[in-house]
């Protein structure tokens, strides 16, 4: 065996332990783009915000929004926007964990847990509270290396998801009943 030939099946070798550590080709794609696209979408809601008036670093472990902005409807209506592309995100994660159910590798749920992770920090920052302690607290009473605890994560953000868009939309309806009450 050459020197050439060796230095090509350790690289081979390296190359297929690391494929079979994660996640691979179309998952890894659809799933990257799609926590990615949360971060995006989340950058341009605040750069927005921030020109609309709403200061960030006003928001409190108990105040995230309406109560702390200059233009309570631009933030709940950035929420709701943020909840959107979150929820195509998780549906993702569902859809692929599903997939990969019974030929999917430890390393490829971890990876989906870690994208998880990464996509909460972010919603947390437009004012969806305790996203990471959700997704980290649904980890802990099930494995996050296997499908089924892929999706019992995915459903405990879906939850949560869904819960935060309802009583964004309920305060968006108050605001606007309350506009509408006041004379101009």
């Amino acid at each position: 065996m050459t020197k050439h030939t060796k230095n090509l099946l350790k690289l081979s070798l390296i190359v297929s332990l690391l494929v079979a550590c994660g996640l691979t080709g179309e998952t890894k794609i659809k799933l990257e783009s799609s926590a990615q696209e949360i971060k995006d979408e989340i950058n341009k809601i605040k750069a927005n915000a921030k020109k609309e008036g709403v200061n960030f670093e006003a928001f409190t472990d108990k105040q995230t929004g309406s109560k702390v902005s200059k233009k309570p409807e631009f933030i709940l209506k950035a929420k709701i926007q943020a909840i959107q592309v979150a929820g195509k995100f998780v549906k993702a994660i569902k859809e692929e964990a599903e997939k990969l159910k019974k030929s999917g590798s430890s390393g490829a749920f971890s990876a989906m847990y870690d994208l998880m992770l990464d996509v909460s920090k972010p919603l947390e920052e437009i004012g969806i509270q305790k996203m990471t302690g959700t997704v980290t607290q649904a980890a802990e009473k099930t494995p996050p290396t296997t499908a089924e605890g892929i999706l019992a994560i995915a459903k405990a953000m879906e939850d949560k998801l869904n819960n935060v868009n309802t009583k964004q939309h309920e305060a968006l309806k108050n605001l606007e009943g309350k506009e509408a009450k006041t004379p101009k």
